[in-house]
Order: C-alpha cells, then sequence, then structure tokens
C-alpha cells in the first residue's frame, strides 16, 4: 500500500526540473519553490468541501457561501492542469499568486457573507497567515493580503454586520490583529528566503568557480602526463640477443616514477635506470622530469653507474626541498655480460637466473638522494649468463595493497618472477601488470608502478 501511495504522489508531483539547476535570479528562485508546494496547495482544496453540511445547517439562505466552497477544488484543478503545462513552467510564482488570491478573496467574501461568525473567521484567518508562508512576491502578498480585508469589511458591512455587536468586534479584532502580525511575518519571511537565495548563490557560484578550475586542473594535468610520457622511451633498443621491455603506471595521470634506458651500439653498452621521487603527483613528477634532464650527460659515463648517481645528487640537492629520490641504476656490457650496479636507497636490482629462475639480490650501498646525507654509492659487479633476466622495480609494487588491506608484498613478487621467468620480457611486464590489477580489484594502484627487464643472450632475439 505504502509503495502505491509512493507512485501515485510521484505521478501527481513530479520532481521539478529545476531542482539542480542553479537559479541566477530571486524571481527563477521563488518560481522554483511555487512549483514545490503547487500540488499539496491544489490537493489541500478538496478540504473546504467537508465544511459544506455546516454551510447549510448555519446559514440555509446564502447558496453563495456553497458555491464558493465548490469553487475552491474546482479552482484548485485548474490550477494544477496548468501547472503541468510545459508551456506554463516558468510561470509557477504566477500561479500559486493567482491561486493565493482567488482562495483569499473568495474566503474573505465568504466570511463576510457570514456577518463575521466566528466559526468562519477562522477559516479566513487560517488563509490569510498561509500567504507569509506561501513563496510569492513579497508586493503580491501584501496586496492580497489587504484587498481580502476590504472585501470581507464591505460584504460583512453589506450584510449587516454592526460594529457594536461584541461577536462582531471580536470578529474584527481578530482580522486586524491577524493581518498586522502576517504583514511582518511576510516581510520576514521574504528576506529570510532573499538571504538564503543569496548565500545559495554564492555558494553555487563558488562551485561552479572551483568545478572550472578543477576542470582546468584535470585538463593541465593530462596534458602534463602526456608530456611526462614522451620522456620516457619511446623506442627500446634492437639488438640481437638483448629484449629490453618496461611498465609504467603512475598513481594519478603524472607521477614520480621514471624510467629510462641508454644504449651505445658502436661500443654494444646498455644503461637501465629506475627512480622513485617521494610523494605523487605533479610535484614529483615535475622532480622526475629534472631527472630526465640530468640523464642527459648519462652516455659520457655509462660503465660508471655511481658517478651518474653524483652528478644526479650534485645537480638536485638543491631542489629537492622535503623530497628525496631513491635510484637504481646498473651498466651492461653487452659483449661479456658483465653488469654493474649502483643504488641510491632503492629495492635490490633482481637478476633472475636462467634454468630454474633462481633469484640473485644486488643490493649496492647508497643512500637515497636528498639534502640531509652524503652521497655515497657503491658499485657491484657480477655477469650475466645466457638468457638471464636484470628486473628494476619501484617499491609500488611490492607494497600495493588490496581492498582488504593486505600488502602483496616481495615474497609475492619473487613468487611471480619465478613462476615467469622464462617468458620474454614484454609477456613478463604485462604478466606481473595483470596480476597486480587482479590482486588490487581495480585497475588504479595506490602508489606508482614502474618495472624494467631486460633480457641477455637471447639467441631468439633478431635485431636489425
Amino acid at each position: 500500500m505504502i509503495d502505491i501511495l509512493k507512485k501515485i504522489l510521484r505521478a501527481i508531483n513530479p520532481k521539478p526540473e529545476e531542482g539542480g539547476e542553479y537559479r541566477d535570479t530571486f524571481r527563477k528562485e521563488l518560481n522554483y519553490q511555487s512549483g514545490r508546494v503547487m500540488t499539496f496547495a491544489c490537493i489541500s482544496t478538496f478540504s473546504w468541501l467537508t465544511y459544506i453540511p455546516v454551510d447549510r445547517s448555519l446559514f440555509p439562505d446564502e447558496p453563495l457561501i456553497v458555491a464558493l466552497r465548490i469553487l475552491f477544488p474546482v479552482m484548485g484543478i485548474v490550477v494544477y492542469v496548468l501547472y503541468r503545462l510545459p508551456a506554463f513552467k516558468k510561470h509557477h510564482l504566477h500561479l500559486l499568486a493567482y491561486f493565493g488570491a482567488h482562495m483569499a478573496i473568495s474566503c474573505a467574501v465568504l466570511t463576510g457573507l457570514s456577518g463575521g461568525h466566528p466559526a468562519y473567521v477562522g477559516g479566513f484567518l487560517f488563509i490569510l497567515t498561509l500567504l507569509a508562508l506561501g513563496p510569492i512576491r513579497r508586493r503580491h502578498a501584501y496586496s492580497i493580503l489587504w484587498s481580502s480585508v476590504g472585501v470581507f469589511f464591505a460584504v460583512a458591512m453589506a450584510k449587516g454586520m454592526k460594529i457594536s455587536d461584541p461577536v462582531a468586534r471580536y470578529s474584527i479584532n481578530d482580522v486586524l490583529a491577524v493581518s498586522a502580525i502576517t504583514s511582518v511575518f511576510i516581510f520576514i519571511l521574504d528576506d529570510i528566503r532573499f538571504t538564503s537565495w543569496q548565500k545559495s548563490k554564492t555558494i553555487m557560484m563558488n562551485h561552479r568557480i572551483i568545478e572550472e578550475q578543477n576542470r582546468l586542473l584535470e585538463h593541465q594535468i593530462s596534458l602534463a602526463g602526456e608530456l611526462q610520457k614522451k620522456l620516457l622511451p619511446l623506442k627500446l633498443p634492437d639488438v640481437e640477443g638483448i629484449s629490453v621491455a618496461y611498465s609504467y603506471h603512475p598513481m594519478m595521470k603524472v607521477g614520480g616514477d621514471f624510467v629510462d634506458v641508454c644504449y651505445l651500439p658502436e661500443k654494444q653498452r646498455l644503461g637501465l635506470f629506475v627512480c622513485d621521487v617521494s610523494g605523487h603527483g605533479v610535484a614529483a613528477a615535475f622532480i622526475a622530469s629534472m631527472v630526465k634532464m640530468v640523464l642527459s650527460i648519462w652516455p659520457e659515463n655509462l660503465d660508471h653507474p655511481q658517478e651518474m648517481l653524483q652528478q644526479l645528487y650534485h645537480s638536485l640537492v638543491e631542489k629537492l626541498g622535503s623530497n628525496f629520490v631513491t635510484v637504481s641504476i646498473c651498466y651492461v656490457d653487452l659483449r661479456t655480460g658483465m653488469v654493474r650496479f649502483a643504488g641510491a636507497g632503492h629495492p635490490p636490482a633482481l637478476i633472475v637466473r636462467n634454468g630454474g629462475g633462481q633469484i640473485e639480490f644486488i643490493k649496492p650501498h647508497g643512500k637515497i638522494i636528498n639534502g640531509l646525507m652524503n652521497p655515497l654509492f657503491e658499485v657491484l659487479e657480477t655477469s650475466l649468463a645466457e638468457k638471464d633476466k636484470i628486473i628494476l622495480y619501484t617499491d609500488g609494487i611490492t607494497e600495493c595493497f588490496n581492498e582488504k588491506n593486505e600488502m602483496f608484498g616481495e615474497d609475492a613478487f619473487l613468487k611471480l618472477l619465478q613462476e615467469l621467468h622464462d617468458d620474454m620480457p614484454p609477456d613478463m611486464c604485462e604478466k606481473i601488470m595483470s596480476h597486480m590489477k587482479q590482486f588490487v580489484g581495480t585497475d588504479s594502484f595506490q602508489d606508482d608502478i614502474t618495472l624494467l627487464v631486460m633480457e641477455y643472450g637471447n639467441t631468439d632475439v633478431k635485431g636489425q
């Protein structure tokens, strides 16, 4: 039954289409509020029919009283039909004012015909107080109020109401007192509506400004993200026996992770680089861009990764502020398989050995790059065998959390690398990222994620 009543209510009282829109004038605000109360106002007119038996009992010789009672719901139906028409959507305020004028003046005539009978004066005063509550123009409310009072006195006097009569005098006092009080409340409530609308207007304007600024900011961040992607390796080395691939997934449209690859074909030398700037978003991405600028001198000391870290330190230390940078960098001699690793507070580099997927941790000593620590970087040297893989990554992988607040962890990452140790680097990157998204449950992460994989000495890889 309740559901049926709700459906009926929704059918007869449609939600005003302007409800979620910004109303830039007070008139539009009143028009919107008028539309919200129109259905209730029209339906309430039917309650006046219940007084017809009383009218016939008290004033059997005044058929106009009964006629006016019947006219109330008739007018309610007419106004409701007009209210539902699209052409009157912008005229709800006028409809409500006309409806209020009809009700007040008709009730004034009806009360006057009763000679100011106290039973009828009560209903008249009720209608007058509604003028203060109704969302109509102040001047319209005043006009309706005092016009109705004037009509009441004119009709009542014509019907022989005597001011000397105590009952009549009591009714007159009630009408004048309520009219005066209603006049005050019309002013107060209209002022409250206007003040409330002004505050809402200010809030809405500020909200629109914020939305526009957010839209522009999102657009600028998107552009920054596109520019940052262009700083990443656009073309990876195409060398026989060597396969390199990476995955880069910033938490936002821009990120603080950075990956780069440097290849010197004439010397058959290869450099791999991954860094992680503290924080997220634009600030971290800006520092990552500065890292890329410093790496422009990387080819000059490619075979000495610790010297590149020294250059990064001296170039960035005065620009980092409260941020810091961690780095994992390595040099590979493609002719001999010799590898040199250096790091600055970064997760260890990994070598996944061919023939079983044994994993070696390469953790050279090195402090994070910031303004508080001296640049001391160790170099570790090892060699690669055929189909061995180098894995460089950021802690966004191992410190990734799912919806249950469970961390992916280093053990799970190592296990995944062992399962995929026979895969080519592009396949390995794709499968690891797919696994991470499945673990998290979404396509977004709580931190920037970067993975760089290089496979050495695979004769199946043909260069150009």
